[in-house]
């Protein structure tokens, strides 16, 4: 995952994310084309670009100013607030804990996650039947940190793959909530 936490914020290299680019974009950030690095390119841009195929509101953006006016248009308010995840002190591979306290947000959501770019890319989307939560998370031992952490229960999931139900031992239909990444950008 190149691009996601040591990505530049802004790039002034202006191409449109699609994938007819794909070579003018290699060739511009000197990406080997058959690298890990030109595949995650590859994959970015075939995501992006899938714009018809998907039922639900859909974009990618370079700008985050840009991700809060499309969260503004797909959630028809006139203002929008975001939610990270926020990780307070250190974390460890090995920290333990425990749920301290859960609020809901809202069920108008559009979340926005970072993808493998050269430069500082999001893919948004605007999900149907979500409800979305914060969660006061504690470490079990006083010196490990806490947590406020954003959360999506997508709640019907009976168009999702089954290759989701079979890694998560659930059945289709069910609930799913999941935790989002402290890199990722919920806007309600």
């Amino acid at each position: 995952m190149f691009a996601r936490a040591e990505a530049p914020k802004s790039n002034h290299f202006s191409v449109p994310l699609e994938s007819k680019y794909l070579a003018t974009i290699l060739s511009h950030f000197k990406i080997p084309d058959d690298s890990m690095k030109a595949k995650q390119v590859a994959d970015t841009l075939r995501s992006c670009g899938e714009q018809g195929k998907k039922k639900e509101p859909h974009m990618c953006f370079s700008s985050r100013e840009a991700m809060a006016r499309f969260a503004t248009r797909a959630l028809g308010v006139s203002r929008t607030r975001a939610a990270i995840t926020r990780i307070h002190g250190h974390e460890t591979p090995n920290s333990m804990y425990v749920v301290e306290h859960i609020t809901q947000v809202s069920n108008n959501v559009v979340p926005c996650r970072p993808m493998d770019f050269p430069y500082e890319v999001f893919y948004c989307h605007r999900p149907k039947e979500v409800q979305s939560l914060t969660v006061q998370i504690k470490g079990l031992k006083d010196s490990m940190p806490y947590v406020t952490a954003t959360v999506i229960c997508h709640m019907n999931t009976s168009g999702w793959d089954k290759q989701y139900f079979q890694l998560l031992g659930g059945e289709r239909g069910e609930p799913i909530c999941h935790y989002m990444p402290h890199n990722y950008i919920m806007f309600y």
